[in-house]
């Protein structure tokens, strides 16, 4: 007996509705976080929270592994800390560094500088989280200055060469309120070229 086309149409799509489905709820929570990061960074930096606002776009996850809400949280936070301090932000984030880490792990053991770097990084950028190894002192003291050069070279090799904010045009909203944004049009000051 042939199987119900509506059955087995309705089983496909709801198998891929169902993922889409995550995929879109996990989306909307990250962009939350992001939101929640700005309005954060905003705070602790009030003559930049224009610029912080409309840096939304910088905060995009680059690894899966993003989709945990402290490795996530711990990127948007450093990046915003850049834009604040008007300092790189395409250069890797210490949770990226983690992510890249984590992955190479996954295919082949890490030597003792990587091993170094990827315990340097994790408490650089998840202090709150519980630490794994108890040879990080050891990595460190055997290795430091190896594990600076490779922090500076995974920095680089994993960067993001997009993650710049261009030219800031705003148009007096903010989520569909009325502000006085520094970028507005009209605001008296030109707009802002950060991609230089």
């Amino acid at each position: 007996m042939a199987a119900n086309p509506s059955l087995t149409m309705h089983g496909s799509i709801s198998a891929v509705l169902g993922d889409i489905g995550h995929d879109v709820a996990g989306l909307f929570e990250i962009m939350a976080w992001a939101e929640e990061e700005i309005e954060a960074a905003r705070q602790r930096h009030a003559v930049d929270a224009d610029t912080l606002w409309h840096s939304f776009t910088l905060l995009v996850p680059r690894h899966e592994l993003m989709s945990t809400e402290f490795v996530y949280r711990s990127h948007a936070v450093e990046i915003l800390e850049r834009v604040a301090a008007g300092e790189d932000t395409r250069t890797a984030t210490a949770a990226e560094v983690c992510c890249v880490l984590a992955q190479a792990s996954q295919v082949t053991p890490l030597n003792s500088v990587a091993s170094g770097l990827y315990c340097r990084m994790w408490q650089r950028a998840f202090p709150d989280q519980p630490l794994f190894w108890d040879t990080h002192d050891a990595h460190e003291a055997l290795e430091g200055a190896r594990i600076d050069e490779l922090e500076a070279t995974t920095r680089r090799k994993a960067a993001s060469p997009d993650r710049a904010l261009a030219e800031i045009v705003c148009t007096g909203r903010h989520h569909g309120e009325p502000v006085d944004c520094t970028y507005a049009t009209g605001h008296g000051k030109e707009h802002l070229d950060l991609a230089s």
